[in-house]
């Protein structure tokens, strides 16, 4: 339950591998709904009761009867986030509001099945996870600088690409200071960076590997081309896709990374993968 999608996953993972069976979609824009009235509305509170309801059916449909589910920033954010709690459960689902560490854990699930050695970024629309556990130990950091809240704030009114890139560039540098137990792990991973691939560069398969240069390349081009970016900016998903791409370059170059694997996985797989793990 993302601030800005609800997914439904039905998978397993046993092994060391994740199979995902099913996923279903639904943009409920619970973030925005929120920021907008201080809490999450009447109205969107029953939208989300129909959806969950929808929801578990399916799942016992599939024969999934006791289904999970994890909220994130929003409604960590929400004031009354415990309402949506009561709403899953009388539709049958147990829900959790992930607190920043939980929500790290859960990412770093998705990014790496488990294994130790891994670096995941995590880029929601309203959060970014940074998340490594060198030694073992769970190591995070979070800030509410996702997709949606960057592409607001940098790209949507600007016409100049190259100055909008260096100010977000900027702001993610302050971030990137308090991460440094990113640096140093066999592979960088980013969740929920799919969407990036598919608009700015093509279809990949799960767990392709983006280099250092052709990210930076694609990045540059944007950058030099002001009379192109009003086009650009035209593109469906664009705003999922161009500040994934400056969160990608400039991670691997603040943490010393020259290959970025990008996988399909949802950060709700996390539960699944957990599941499996116990």
């Amino acid at each position: 339950m993302g601030s800005n999608s609800f997914r439904r996953i039905v998978g397993h993972f046993a092994d060391g591998k994740y199979t995902e069976l099913s996923i279903d979609s639904n943009t409920m824009g619970v973030g925005d709904d929120v920021e907008m009235n201080g809490g999450i509305s009447k109205g969107k509170l029953v939208q989300i009761g129909l959806v969950l309801k929808a929801y578990a059916a399916a799942c016992a449909k599939d024969g999934a009867p006791n289904p999970m589910a994890v909220g994130t920033a929003a409604f960590r954010d929400a004031p009354n986030g415990a309402e949506v709690i009561a709403l899953a459960e009388r539709a049958g689902i147990r829900m959790e509001i992930a607190s920043e560490e939980r929500e790290s854990e859960l990412a770093y699930l998705v990014g790496s099945l488990g294994r130790d050695g891994y670096a995941v970024v995590d880029n929601g629309s309203r959060s970014i996870e940074l998340v490594a556990r060198p030694d073992g130990v769970l190591r995070y950091h979070v800030f509410n600088l996702g997709y949606r809240v960057a592409y607001d704030q940098f790209f949507a009114r600007t016409n100049d690409p190259a100055a909008a890139i260096l100010a977000f560039r900027e702001r993610l540098q302050t971030e990137t200071s308090a991460a440094p137990f990113m640096k140093g792990e066999a592979r960088l991973v980013g969740v929920e960076f799919m969407e990036m691939a598919k608009v700015l560069f093509k279809e990949v398969p799960d767990g392709y590997v983006f280099t250092l240069g052709e990210l930076k390349a694609r990045l540059d081009a944007i950058a030099a081309d002001q009379f192109g970016f009003g086009p650009l900016r035209m593109m469906d998903d664009i705003d999922r896709a161009l500040p994934r791409l400056v969160v990608a370059v400039e991670l691997m170059e603040a943490f010393g990374y020259n290959e970025f694997m990008v996988t399909s996985r949802q950060l709700g797989a996390g539960l699944i993968i957990e599941a499996g793990l116990r």
